[in-house]
């Protein structure tokens, strides 16, 4: 008997495990948090501030050439936070990072990182929540199960999202001025997908 219940506590913990490799994030959602988190996740105070709808055109090398602010801001007060943004990129790589699925995009020698909450992240009051699910499901569907290991991809895609600026000053594919688009709320890939 006692031999039995070791074997169930076995195999059950070893079902957790796989569960929670086969869906990231979904297990960890206590974990999505931190003072930058409502505006990752699109839910802060000003989200109904932001122009989402038509996206602003632009180019990596746009978004890299604007002045990184100073202090950087915890709250939505900047032009390009307050509005999303589509360009065509290559995404280089790719990989699963605190909850969120990580990009990195590059065009014409500039690289930036786009970034989506993982579903079971994203709060009932985010704007744009299903958007952003169809982005997540979109991308693990037709590119990649995303790991915390980068992995190459080589895809060509029309991606938007709302500007953020990323405290951090380095990290693989980042923009020097800490520009990102964060959170994606459409992945239209056109190639490598």
């Amino acid at each position: 008997m006692i031999a039995w219940i070791v074997a169930s506590l076995v195999v059950a913990s070893l079902a957790a495990r796989v569960d929670a490799r086969a869906t990231p994030g979904a297990t960890r959602a206590a974990k999505c948090d931190g003072p930058y988190w409502p505006l990752k996740s699109f839910s802060d105070p000003a989200r109904k501030t932001v122009k989402v709808e038509p996206p602003a055109t632009t180019t990596i090398e746009a978004i890299v050439a604007r002045g990184r602010p100073q202090p950087t801001p915890a709250r939505r007060k900047t032009p390009y936070q307050r509005r999303t943004w589509e360009v065509v990129a290559s995404v280089d790589s790719y990989r699963m990072d605190h909850n969120e699925l990580r990009l990195v995009l590059f065009d014409h020698g500039a690289y930036m990182n786009a970034v989506v909450p993982a579903p079971a992240c994203l709060p009932a009051k985010a704007r744009e929540r299903a958007a952003m699910t169809a982005v997540w499901n979109k991308f693990v569907t037709r590119c990649g199960h995303p790991t915390e290991e980068w992995q190459p991809l080589g895809a060509v895609a029309y991606v938007r999202g709302v500007g953020f600026w990323n405290n951090s000053t380095g990290g693989r594919g980042m923009a020097p001025n800490g520009a990102e688009l964060h959170p994606l709320t459409s992945f239209r890939a056109v190639a490598g997908c």
